[in-house]
């Protein structure tokens, strides 16, 4: 952008390139993330602590189905030996 002032002929220019300004403005929009509400936050919060019970949750359940397995091949490996 340029501004031209001329005292002694009382005259004022103004030069723009808009298009330039244009596309700085549109590369500064797309560098920025978006900006996140509070309530977006906490809803993705929550969401990760669901999935973080859920995971806990089904390495719990695998860990109890291992065990059960255990001992189930415990109990026939003794009624095979007749203990």
């Amino acid at each position: 952008m340029k501004l031209n002032f001329s005292w002694k002929k009382q005259e004022a220019s103004i030069e723009a390139d808009v298009e330039r300004l244009v596309e700085k403005g549109m590369e500064n929009n797309s560098k920025k993330p978006p900006k996140k509400t509070r309530y977006q936050i906490k809803q993705e919060e929550k969401r990760k602590n669901e999935e973080l019970k859920q995971k806990h949750f089904v390495q719990g359940m695998i860990m109890m189905a291992a065990l059960i397995v255990f001992i189930l091949i415990i109990c026939f490996i003794g009624s095979k030996l007749n203990w």
